[in-house]
């Protein structure tokens, strides 16, 4: 072996300690400085959410005067009960479905008020009619309920014949030609706050 003279052997004392430098680097520093790196991008990332939600808050009032003109379109519409109570949109509903059945020239038989139902804010408020007439007054009838401004919604329609009437004269049943029609006619209103 060749021994190494004092230059050489300071050289290779330098290298060495360089070399565990930077070993040392490179297992402790390096991933510390990844992670403080990862930290810097996660809080850049909350950052810019905080500032998006403080964006979104600050559009909150803005948001809140939209909604109350759509509420005030709507209702400018006519598509939803007026009433302060779901009472008196119910006696409401049964009046006018009445009144509809006489122009239509049909006989209001009975009249039934079905329990209110409440959905994000909106009741749906029901009534069940039975009345008798002819075809002709059905059609007439379903037509003006379809055309009322009142959003108005039939369901569970049951038509089946007038019962037969017995001829004085003759004592024989005879077909009257009218029919008996139930049906549920609901409406809708605003939850009153």
């Amino acid at each position: 072996m060749q021994t190494l003279n004092n230059t050489q052997q300071r050289w290779l004392a330098l290298g060495l300690l360089f070399g565990i430098i930077i070993s040392v680097g490179m297992l402790v520093v390096m991933p510390w400085l990844n992670s403080l790196s990862e930290i810097n991008d996660d809080i850049d990332e909350q950052v810019f959410r905080i500032k998006r939600y403080q964006r979104v808050i600050a559009s909150r009032e803005e948001v809140l005067l939209d909604i109350e003109q759509g509420r005030k379109e709507i209702n400018a519409l006519g598509y939803f009960n007026t009433q302060v109570s779901s009472s008196l949109a119910t006696a409401e509903l049964q009046n006018s479905i009445k009144a509809m059945a006489v122009q239509a020239g049909g006989e209001l038989s009975s009249s039934q008020v079905l329990p209110n139902k409440e959905q994000d804010g909106i009741v749906r408020i029901a009534v069940k009619v039975k009345l008798t007439g002819d075809m002709e007054m059905l059609r007439s009838l379903l037509y003006e309920i379809e055309g009322e401004k009142t959003f108005m919604i039939i369901e569970n329609v049951t038509v089946v014949p007038a019962p037969k009437k017995r001829n004085r004269k003759t004592r024989k049943t005879e077909q009257t030609g009218n029919v008996v029609v139930t049906l549920e006619v609901s409406s809708y209103m605003r939850k009153q706050v």
